[in-house]
């Protein structure tokens, strides 16, 4: 190989380099970490104080986060984890337990594992069950929590019924004859109906065909394992035991939780305030990008529940 080739060949790969670092935040760090019983994978980046985010699901993963939540990492350190058994996370077998609990004690595992002693959370749609859960067992371990577009608190079930009605007519078309399809088994008409809905819960055109939703890891199973429990679970009345500063981030065009179901949290939880996203579904942190950041920020650099209206915001 001779010289000019070298070069060349050097050359190339210091703007591979360049190109990868400046898609990439500095300083990712990932691994698997011990939960309670089983293994999770994790992302962290960024230097500063601790933020763990918690995934939507049951049976969702971290990585569609990361466009929304990765801007914190320049005052942050934000951490990310798939739930047991989803995303990149040791797969369950067919005897592991998986339950609200379950994910609670994977939540202080992880915790203890990354040797962090205090720190906030944020948590989207179903993650705001475990975030609720680990704030009222563990309150001397959370600093802030952040909610997002969190399902109802009345009942944190997914109900087929409530919610192919809000879908547009074209949606909701798709997404019955999943349903009606004789061939698939329980677990295949749950992962269908999952990817037929997941591109309507944006209200954001952009944000969803920058999501790669083509991507997006889903465990059937673990919804499944889950859906029973959340459907017979009234997180309402354990609102009132939460004492942590809590931020709730509503999507006002969000099908899957209505906007009064998400706003009945600041109700539950007394130090809590709202804001209201007038130009986002499901998706916040990824459709109103800018605004959800300094929202968020704001909210946790301050320590304590700020001057937010419980009602719209002006944007």
């Amino acid at each position: 190989m001779t010289p000019e080739v070298i070069r060349r060949r050097l050359g190339l790969l210091l703007v591979a380099a360049l190109l990868a670092s400046s898609c990439s935040p500095a300083g990712v760090r990932m691994g698997m970490a011990k939960g309670d019983g089983a293994r999770l994978a994790y992302r962290a980046v960024g230097h500063g104080e601790p933020l763990v985010v918690i995934h939507d699901g049951p049976g969702g993963e971290k990585s569609i986060m990361y466009g929304g939540f990765d801007g914190l990492s320049e005052t942050m350190r934000v951490v990310y984890y798939d739930q047991r058994g989803c995303g990149r996370s040791e797969p369950l077998t067919a005897s592991q337990s998986c339950t609200i609990e379950d994910n609670v004690r994977d939540l202080e595992a992880l915790r203890a594992y990354l040797h962090l002693d205090r720190f906030s959370i944020a948590a989207h749609g179903w993650g705001a069950v475990i975030a609720i859960e680990y704030a009222r067992a563990h309150p001397e371990r959370v600093e802030a929590l952040v909610l997002v577009t969190p399902v109802s608190p009345y009942s944190p079930g997914l109900h087929l019924d409530g919610l192919i009605e809000r879908l547009p007519p074209e949606g909701r078309d798709r997404v019955e004859a999943v349903m009606e399809n004789p061939f698939s088994t329980m677990l295949e008409t749950r992962e269908q109906f999952v990817r037929a809905v997941l591109p309507m819960l944006f209200y954001n055109d952009r944000a969803r065909r920058e999501a790669d939703l083509e991507d997006y890891k889903y465990s059937a199973d673990v919804d499944a394992r889950l859906s029973s429990e959340l459907k017979s679970f009234d997180l309402y009345e354990r609102l009132a035991g939460v004492e942590t500063p809590t931020l709730v981030i509503a999507g006002r065009h969000d099908v899957l939780t209505p906007l009064a179901e998400q706003m009945a949290y600041v109700d539950g939880i007394s130090t809590s305030r709202a804001v209201v996203f007038n130009d986002s579904a499901h998706f916040p942190f990824l459709e109103e990008r800018r605004t959800f950041l300094s929202q968020v920020g704001g909210f946790i650099s301050q320590g304590a529940v700020p001057p937010l209206a419980k009602g719209p915001a002006s944007h």
